[in-house]
């Protein structure tokens, strides 16, 4: 069965953005922190890490996915939970952002203002492979998040 993207243990995060970078080069072709699917993002706090992690949880039942006027544009993936994006028919500005609203994790999805699309996490799992601290997993799931 195809896994999924979990936060293990967000204390560990140190901020490197190895997750963001690998992510943006890899499935955008790009080296950019503005074209990832994943975010780390800095937060207030005594005793925590400090960093926060945006990303898809893989839901097994993707709210994204009816909320999208554009059919086909978002689609559940076959195993393990999660979407994909048909970048050739995903067009932000035909939508009113409604994959954006209905995402029950703000930031998980977002526009990419150059190509007008949407860009979220495809459960690929390379951000687990190069995360040095173990923050992040792949899962096999067994509930919604």
């Amino acid at each position: 069965m195809a896994k999924r993207l979990r936060i293990e243990d967000l204390d560990r995060c140190v901020g490197c953005y190895q997750c963001v970078l690998v992510c943006a080069r890899v499935n955008e072709k790009v080296l950019s922190v503005d074209r990832a699917s994943i975010k780390v993002k800095t937060v207030g706090g005594y005793g925590k890490s400090g960093f926060a992690v945006v990303v898809c949880r893989g839901c097994l039942q993707p709210p994204c996915v009816p909320a999208c006027p554009i059919d086909g544009a978002i689609r559940k993936r076959a195993n393990g939970g999660g979407v994909l994006v048909n970048r050739s028919i995903c067009d932000a500005s035909k939508c009113n952002h409604e994959c954006l609203k209905a995402c029950p994790i703000p930031g998980a999805i977002h526009i990419d203002k150059d190509l007008n699309n949407a860009i979220v996490c495809r459960q690929c799992g390379l951000c687990v492979t190069f995360c040095p601290t173990g923050v992040l997993i792949m899962e096999e799931p067994t509930t919604q998040f």
